[in-house]
């Protein structure tokens, strides 16, 4: 059998531990960093019905309203400057 003192056997129990608090930190990172979305301002539709405001899966001018079904098109973003 092998010989393992306490001092040794807390440390690896302790560094085990720490690898897998590692292993999950990175999971969740890759995770967070997959479902992670951001607001583009020229991607956003207005319905003018409804007044839903909604992101489309695909870049497109003009597309249908999720809720009300009615057309919308894509407004030009102002930059106030």
């Amino acid at each position: 059998m092998i010989e393992i003192s306490y001092a040794d056997g807390f440390f690896i129990f302790l560094l085990l531990w720490l690898v897998f608090l590692a292993v999950l930190a990175w999971r969740e990172q890759l995770r967070c960093k997959r479902h992670r979305w951001q607001l583009v301002n020229s991607n956003l539709f207005h319905c003018d019905n409804c007044h839903h405001s909604f992101i489309p899966d695909e870049e497109l001018n003009l597309c249908r309203c999720p809720r009300c079904n009615a057309v919308c098109i894509r407004r030009r973003r102002r930059d106030s400057e």
